[in-house]
C-alpha cells in the first residue's frame, strides 16, 4: 500500500472550481491539480511557459490590443483529453478575474487575446493562480497538473493521486489532505497536536507563535509577504469624507494589534499597503487620538449610530486570529466614542454575499499578492473595476473599500503601460491622502515539513512544489508494483471518478 505524504489544513475545501478565486482552504490543492498557461519563477516576474508558448505575439489588430500564442504540445487533462486552444479560451472566458481585463478566442492551434485596455505586462495576468485552465466534465473540474482528485473526496479529508497523463516525473504517488478544525476559541490545537504526533508531513497553516511548540519538524518562515487591512466602505455616508477615514486610522494602534498575534510586534506592524516582499509605500499615519478627534470635529461627524465591522470568516496568513483582532480594533475605536458591532459570516458563501452587497461599514480582511508586481497588488485593492459589483465579480473583487477614484484609475493604467517612478509616487501620495483602507499587519508565510521529506524546495509556495518531494524508498511505492501497474491502477480510479 502506497504511503501518502500528509498535508494538514484548518479550513475546509469549500469550492471545487478554482476559477472562483475563493478557495481559501488551500491554494496548494489548486496548484497541484490545475495549471495556468504561464507560471512565474519563484520570487520574480520571470515567465515560465506551461501551456502556451512564450513570448506572446502581438497581432496587427486594434492598435496593439491583440496578442496570441500557440498551444504547447503534450499537455493532457487527467481523463486523457488532449489540451487544445478551444479548451484554454473556453476556460478563461468563464473566469471572472480574466474577463475583467480581456477576452480569449481560439484560432486553430493559437489562442487570441483581446485586451480591454493596454497592459504592458499582460502575461502576468495569465500567470495568476485563479486563471488556471479547467475542463468541465459534468460536476467535475479536471486539470492538466501533476495530480488529480481521487474518488469520493470529502471536505475534511481527500487525496490527490498522480495524473497518469502528466508528461513530467511526479515523485509523490499520493498526497493526503486532512482538515483539523479550529477550536471554539480560534486556536489550532488539533493541527498542532497532529503535527507533534507525526501525523502531518507538511502544513502552512500554523500561526507564528505556535512554531515554538512544534517538535521534530523543519520550520520555514518567509516574513512580510501579505497585508491585513481595515477597509472603510466609502459608499456609506460616514466614510465618504477622507478626514473621517484618516481619523479612524489614527485611532488604531498597529503595534498593539501586532503584539497580540506576534512576539516581535515591530516586525509585523504595517507601515503601508505593500508587504515588504513587494517594496515599501509608507503611509506615515501615526497613532494619535487627539488628532483623530480633531479630524472628526472638523468633519462634523459624531458617534451616533452603531457601525458594522465585517470580518473574514477563516484564518489567513495576514489574520491568524480574525475575531480576536476585530475585537481589539473595536476596543481601540471605542476611544473615539463609536460603538461597533462585529459580524463574522458563517462561511465563504456568506462572506462573498456580504462583499458583493457592501453590507458593512468596515471590513477586516487583507490581501496576498498574486504576482511580484506592486501595480498588480495596488490595482487589486483600489482600482474601480475591482469593486465587487455582482455575484460573479464578487468572487474576485478585492476593492472592499468600494472606492472609485478616476485619478487613481488613470495613474494605475499609466503605470501599467509605462512604469514611471514619479507616477508611482503620485499613486502612493493619493492613497496616503484618501485612506480608503488602513494597513494593519504584515503576514508571514509559515510552514513546517517532516524530516522524512527529501528534496523539499525552498520556494515552497511556488507552483506544484510537492510533485518534486520524495519519501524514503520504503515509503514511496508499493512493494512489487511496477510504475506501469501503478499508472494502470490510477486509470481505473479515474474511470471510477468519471462514472
Amino acid at each position: 500500500m502506497t504511503e501518502a505524504f500528509r498535508v494538514g489544513f484548518v479550513n475546509r475545501w469549500e469550492r471545487r472550481d478554482p476559477r472562483t478565486g475563493l478557495n481559501y482552504a488551500s491554494f496548494l490543492v489548486q496548484a497541484h491539480i490545475y495549471e495556468p498557461v504561464y507560471r512565474l519563477a519563484a520570487g520574480s516576474n520571470r515567465i515560465h511557459p506551461v501551456l502556451l508558448d512564450y513570448p506572446l505575439q502581438q497581432e496587427p489588430e486594434q492598435g496593439g490590443l491583440v496578442y496570441s500564442a500557440t498551444v504547447r504540445r503534450g499537455a493532457r487533462f487527467s481523463d486523457g483529453t488532449e489540451l487544445t486552444a478551444e479548451h484554454i479560451a473556453a476556460s478563461l472566458e468563464k473566469t471572472a478575474a480574466f474577463k475583467i481585463q480581456a477576452s480569449a478566442t481560439a484560432r486553430g492551434d493559437r489562442v487570441v487575446f483581446k485586451l480591454k485596455q493596454p497592459n504592458a505586462r499582460f502575461e502576468l495576468l495569465l500567470a495568476r493562480f485563479d486563471n488556471c485552465i479547467v475542463l468541465e466534465r459534468g460536476r467535475e473540474f479536471l486539470g492538466t497538473g501533476p495530480y488529480v482528485l481521487a474518488p469520493d473526496p470529502q471536505p475534511e479529508c481527500f487525496r490527490l493521486v498522480r495524473n497518469p497523463y502528466f508528461p513530467d516525473k511526479v515523485r509523490l504517488a499520493e498526497i493526503e489532505c486532512r482538515v483539523y478544525p479550529l477550536s471554539p476559541d480560534g486556536r489550532r490545537q488539533k493541527l498542532l497536536a497532529a503535527v507533534n504526533r507525526g501525523e502531518v508531513d507538511f502544513t502552512e497553516e500554523l500561526a507564528r507563535d505556535e512554531l515554538t511548540r512544534v517538535e521534530k519538524m523543519r520550520k520555514c518562515i518567509d516574513l512580510g509577504y501579505c497585508t491585513s487591512m481595515l477597509f472603510f466602505n466609502t459608499e456609506k455616508p460616514v466614510f465618504q469624507d477622507n478626514r473621517v477615514r484618516l481619523a479612524f486610522a489614527g485611532a488604531i494602534d498597529r503595534k498593539a494589534l501586532a503584539a497580540h498575534s506576534y512576539a516581535n510586534a515591530l516586525a509585523f506592524a504595517a507601515t503601508g499597503a505593500l508587504p515588504p516582499a513587494l517594496g515599501s509605500s509608507p503611509d506615515l499615519i501615526m497613532h494619535d487620538l487627539g488628532t483623530a478627534r480633531d479630524l472628526l470635529n472638523k468633519a462634523g461627524v459624531s458617534p451616533a449610530t452603531p457601525l458594522v465591522l465585517a470580518v473574514i470568516p477563516i484564518p489567513r496568513p495576514y489574520l491568524p486570529e480574525p475575531r480576536a483582532t476585530a475585537e481589539l480594533v473595536v476596543a481601540q475605536l471605542s476611544h473615539l466614542g463609536f460603538r461597533v458591532e462585529i459580524r463574522q459570516p458563517r462561511d465563504l458563501a456568506e462572506y462573498q454575499d456580504v462583499c458583493r452587497r457592501g453590507a458593512y461599514d468596515m471590513m477586516l480582511s487583507g490581501w496576498i499578492p498574486d504576482t511580484a508586481d506592486s501595480v498588480d497588488f495596488m490595482e487589486s485593492l483600489v482600482a474601480s473595476h475591482s469593486v465587487p459589483a455582482n455575484i460573479i465579480q464578487a468572487t474576485r473583487g478585492s476593492n472592499l473599500s468600494r472606492w472609485r477614484n478616476t485619478s487613481m484609475d488613470e495613474m494605475l493604467q499609466k503605470q501599467r503601460i509605462n512604469p514611471d517612478p514619479s507616477n508611482w509616487r503620485n499613486i502612493c501620495d493619493l492613497l496616503r491622502k484618501e485612506v480608503p483602507m488602513f494597513p494593519l499587519m504584515y503576514g508571514p508565510r509559515i510552514a513546517v515539513v517532516s524530516w522524512r521529506a527529501k528534496n523539499f524546495p525552498r520556494d515552497f509556495g511556488s507552483g506544484p512544489f510537492l510533485s518534486h518531494v520524495e519519501l524514503p524508498e520504503s515509503h514511496s511505492a508499493r512493494p512489487g508494483v511496477s510504475d506501469s501497474q501503478e499508472i494502470a491502477a490510477r486509470k481505473v480510479a479515474l474511470q471510477t471518478l468519471k462514472s
